[in-house]
């Protein structure tokens, strides 16, 4: 069986509440001027789409950033719904080389990390670049992340596709988890799509 194959097949091996961890990069208001890839009102609300899958999952959470200064204050979606998350604080574009997040992530012990985050052609890409390369199978939440420009964001989505990154949005990744309406996070699912997705709008 070839490398490529073995890779084909664990990328073929879903996302669940059990194997998987959420990585939230840099959700700070300072950053917000920045984006431009997404009008702020749609950004805004599939950040608080993905925090809330957070919640309805109990998935281990590890909240990346700094606040004060230029970097402003963590997204109030943040503190709403990740309250159980852990924030690390690093001085690095790759949060791989911040020992806290490689011990948060041997701690969790889950083989499936899910990246998201501003912005997405600078830290999510030098950490996902980082956290590929130490073993772990990497999802990024794309409709959840942006930069300045459709060419830079295109860019670093092909990189890291490249580099054997998977691309997702938030409503695909909630449909993931759930993997059954009769789940007993079903009835959550549907909430949260009639709150935040076309799919609810009549």
């Amino acid at each position: 069986m070839t490398t490529q194959t073995l890779v084909e097949q664990k990328y073929l091996i879903k996302l669940t509440p059990e194997n998987s961890v959420l990585v939230m990069v840099d959700y700070l208001t300072g950053f917000l001027p920045g984006l431009r890839t997404m009008d702020r009102d749609t950004y805004m609300n599939n950040v608080t789409a993905l925090a809330k899958i957070g919640k309805i999952f109990q998935l281990p959470t590890i909240i990346l950033g700094d606040e004060g200064g230029f970097r402003g204050e963590f997204f109030p979606q943040i503190s709403q719904y990740l309250s159980h998350g852990w924030r690390i604080e690093r001085h690095t574009p790759s949060a791989w080389h911040e020992p806290k997040f490689v011990e948060a992530l041997q701690k969790f012990n889950r083989p499936k990390v899910i990246m998201a985050g501003i912005s997405i052609d600078n830290c999510v890409l030098q950490t996902t670049l980082d956290v590929l390369r130490a073993g772990y199978e990497v999802y990024v939440v794309v409709d959840v992340s942006g930069t300045e420009s459709k060419l830079v964001e295109d860019a670093a989505i092909m990189r890291m596709t490249q580099a054997g990154a998977v691309m997702t949005n938030w409503v695909s990744l909630a449909s993931e988890l759930m993997a059954d309406w009769n789940s007993s996070t079903g009835d959550e699912v549907g909430k949260l799509y009639q709150e935040h997705s076309k799919w609810g709008e009549s």
